[in-house]
């Protein structure tokens, strides 16, 4: 008898993954929960094994039937038609633990060409259509999302022709033709609704729309790639949420951290979002896990040590929380670590009209020959940096990072100029906006 016919007899599992024989989900037999409980049928020569994220119990059919059934391991092997050895087997935590499979982040294919030019043909129609409707205008805005940010994050609105959906051929977007029962060609759906892009690098990936009426609610147009949308990923921290309106909405209301939206409480990064995760000095996560200490939750925590669990205080998501009077840029600062926010002043975009100040110049410097006076942790910086020169440190008015080929740097770099205050002021002091290995002293 396999692992998953015993676990099916006493918990509802659903199949969530065909590879390496398949693995199930669903509650733990002992201590609950929605989707903390992992079956693979396929391992242990088919026999199959399991594992809870929750109460840490693990192993085989045998083991199942001793920690859910309460059998001894003589009654798990007659239950299971197993002949006994002569010396039994055992069960110590060391032997029996099976470790879950290691996480690989999906990677995804960007849209065609000409979908694209499709698609960047619909988002410029619909951005000029959101701007005449002052009835979504107030609906977005009443959900932290004003006209300047609706702009910046090209949202639109599609009314249709005549009130009603737009349908289109599907070959005039470089989709493959599919056909009905009857043999005609189906038609490409572009629903009425608030149009939602997901762009990257400047170019539409993804256009989802939602509908004010009927279901599905929220509708992808049909070529768009599945990438998870990371707004203002050039900042410092970042918030998860769940949907892209949010995301649009905590991007729009601070100037620190970026927004990441993956779809459900239960939705986790891709590979692009991955990488950028793993180099952000703050995840700031608000999806709205059933409770504390989910299995949803635990993923986060052991996947990014920076993880901090963030939920909004009123509402289930930061857009129905700010509709109920909360003020996201404070509830993201109140998250946030001291160093975060220290410059933020600093950081604040000038207002509409105002002409930019002139950039103070900065005192006459005079550069050492020698590291010897300078702070041990600075002198440890410095040699790093001469070790590993495609390391930049950002250190403009607006923007603190490090970044390697334009990516995020982590490791003892970023620990170095980031938690040891030390180099952090040196580096602030520092009148270059871009540090490298061959001006770094000063």
């Amino acid at each position: 008898m396999n692992i998953l016919d015993l676990a099916q007899k006493k918990v509802k599992l659903r199949k969530v993954s065909s590879t390496n024989g398949g693995e199930w989900q669903g509650p733990c037999p002992g201590c609950g929960g929605n989707d903390r409980f992992h079956v693979w049928p396929g391992q242990n020569q088919g026999e199959g094994s399991y594992w809870c994220r929750g109460c840490g119990k693990a192993g085989d059919t045998i083991q199942f039937l001793r920690d859910f059934e309460g059998m001894s391991f003589q009654e798990a092997c007659d239950y299971l038609n197993i002949d006994v050895p002569d010396q039994p087997r055992q069960f110590g935590p060391a032997q029996r633990k099976v470790e879950p499979p290691e996480f690989t982040p999906a990677e995804h294919q960007s849209p065609t060409d000409l979908w694209q030019t499709k698609a960047e043909a619909l988002v410029v129609w619909a951005q000029g259509q959101l701007l005449k409707n002052a009835e979504v205008l107030s609906w977005l805005a009443a959900r932290g999302i004003d006209r300047a940010a609706a702009e910046r994050y090209r949202l639109g609105w599609n009314p249709g022709e005549k009130g009603k959906d737009l349908y289109r051929a599907r070959t005039a977007w470089g989709l493959p033709v599919i056909t009905k029962d009857n043999g005609r060609p189906r038609v490409l759906w572009i629903p009425r609704g608030l149009v939602i892009p997901a762009i990257i690098d400047g170019t539409v990936h993804r256009v989802r729309i939602r509908r004010p009426e009927g279901e599905p609610r929220y509708y992808v147009i049909p070529g768009s790639s599945a990438h998870i949308m990371h707004l203002e990923p050039q900042r410092r921290a970042v918030v998860i949420v769940e949907s892209e309106l949010d995301a649009v909405a905590i991007a729009a209301n601070n100037q620190i951290a970026g927004a990441v939206a993956v779809g459900t409480s239960h939705g986790k990064p891709d590979a692009a979002v991955y990488d950028s995760l793993r180099g952000s000095l703050q995840i700031l996560n608000a999806l709205d896990f059933d409770k504390p200490g989910s299995a949803a939750g635990k993923w986060w925590d052991e996947h990014f040590d920076q993880n901090d669990r963030w939920p909004v205080p009123w509402g289930k998501d930061p857009g129905e929380a700010y509709e109920l009077g909360i003020d996201l840029e404070c509830w993201i600062k109140a998250g946030l670590a001291p160093a975060l926010i220290i410059d933020d002043k600093q950081a604040a975009p000038a207002k509409p009209h105002s002409p930019a100040p002139e950039p103070a110049k900065p005192e006459a410097r005079v550069l050492v020959t020698g590291t010897g006076s300078l702070h041990s942790a600075v002198r440890e910086l410095y040699q790093l940096l001469q070790n590993n020169p495609a390391v930049v440190i950002i250190n403009e008015p607006t923007r603190f990072t490090i970044l390697r080929h334009g990516k995020y740097v982590g490791g003892r770099i970023n620990q170095l100029v980031f938690q040891v205050p030390k180099v952090t002021d040196y580096i602030l002091a520092h009148p270059a906006e871009k540090i490298t290995g061959e001006n770094f002293i000063i």
